[in-house]
């Protein structure tokens, strides 16, 4: 038995706004789409590919890499892919984005993450969203002060993710995701544990309040505690 959960987006994402070129990138029983980009009449088809990616971002979320398939055993891996050159793609893009990492970063070359408190190059921090993009309205997602800098290093998973929240005050504290869990794992959470996170304050208290409360109903959802 497969469980499916389903969840209307806030705002629908119309057919037209899906670009051709990802509608029409397969064509097998799975898929969603007719060779002309129709949409077929099925219960339940398979979105992969580039098409997944683009669906994922346009509504802020991205695939949690613990949940994806397993590599394949030696024996049956196949060292080449069916690569079949390179195509053009036209997608719509985050509009708020670039300003958004203008507000944080400015000309700058350095700036400092958030949670960790590294100082790093810009190339190394992600303009992160405090309450969930998804979640956000079309006014808030224009607010300088839903936004944080946060690092590959590792900051900007924990906290997307939910291992790492911002309590009351600004204190980073353990997020209610406890598995899968790792050794390694646990040591990068327990290195920000009890760090002030510099970019909490009253008015942005509203969002991370907001992140604290999805973390936790996903983990009690999901069985991520």
């Amino acid at each position: 038995m497969l469980r499916v959960e389903m969840q209307e987006l806030d705002q629908p994402i119309e057919l037209n706004g899906i670009p051709l070129e990802l509608r029409t990138e397969r064509d097998n029983t799975a898929w969603p789409f007719s060779t002309r980009g129709a949409v077929k009449q099925v219960y339940l088809s398979e979105v992969a590919g580039a098409l997944s990616e683009w669906l994922l971002a346009e509504v802020g979320l991205r695939v949690d890499a613990a949940q994806l398939p397993a590599w394949p055993d030696d024996g049956t891996a196949n060292a080449e892919i069916d690569y079949r050159g390179d195509r053009r793609v036209v997608i719509n893009v985050r509009g708020e984005q670039t300003l958004l990492r203008k507000h944080l970063f400015g000309d700058d070359l350095l700036a400092t993450c958030s949670l960790c408190g590294r100082d790093l190059p810009v190339a190394m921090l992600v303009t992160a969203h405090i309450k969930r993009r998804a979640d956000t309205s079309r006014a808030e997602r224009g607010r300088t002060d839903t936004v944080m800098p946060a690092c590959l290093i590792g900051c900007d998973s924990l906290f997307e993710l939910g291992y790492v929240v911002v309590n009351p005050g600004g204190v980073v504290a353990r997020g209610p995701r406890r598995t899968p869990m790792t050794e390694d794992l646990t040591l990068a959470i327990d290195a920000l544990l009890g760090r002030t996170c510099y970019v909490w304050n009253k008015a942005t208290e509203q969002y991370f309040a907001h992140h604290r409360r999805f973390q936790k109903a996903k983990a009690q959802r999901y069985g991520l505690g």
